[in-house]
């Protein structure tokens, strides 16, 4: 019996020797031919709606000014003094909008365009202004939109009327 033991250990051994020889053999071939083309590019940067735990960029709402131009506020971090503008996909058409940081608030950017329609799901598109490299993209629909609200005028305030006996 201990003569078929060693035959058992050696076949096993040689067993394990030629699965690590085909193994290595393997991983020498695909880790030689890895994906390194010239001018490969990371992923962009996912954009969508804020939230708790999002990154930046990331969209806080979409509104109307008073012209009935499309308002989209961003929350944006390290906005470079070449900033960036917003290209929005819909169907067969492009919608450049330009984007500028808002008055007093550090992270916020407003972009400005034509209005586009709640409820259908839209490709946008983050670009740089310097070199007009894309650096965020996203795909989703517009879920909301909050309308101007008109400016009042004053209006003359009336007086109350006369009480009889205390003119």
């Amino acid at each position: 019996m201990n003569r078929n033991r060693w035959i058992a250990v050696l076949v096993i051994f040689v067993a394990l020797m030629f699965l690590f020889l085909y193994g290595s053999i393997l991983l020498l071939i695909t880790g030689s031919s890895s994906p390194g083309y010239t001018g490969q590019r990371e992923p962009l940067a996912r954009l969508g709606y804020c939230s708790a735990g999002s990154t930046k960029p990331c969209i806080l709402s979409f509104s109307l000014n008073t012209d009935g131009n499309m308002v989209i506020d961003l929350l944006a971090e390290n906005f470079s003094s070449a900033g960036f503008y917003l290209k929005i996909r819909q169907a067969e058409h492009e919608n450049i909008y330009k984007c500028q940081k808002t008055k007093g608030l550090s992270m916020n950017v407003s972009c400005t365009g034509r209005t586009l329609p709640v409820g259908e799901a839209l490709q946008f598109l983050l670009i740089s202004a310097n070199d007009d490299t894309p650096f965020a993209e996203g795909r989703f629909p517009i879920i909301g939109l909050a309308l101007a609200t008109p400016d009042i005028a004053p209006t003359a305030t009336l007086s109350p009327p006369p009480i009889p006996g205390k003119e």
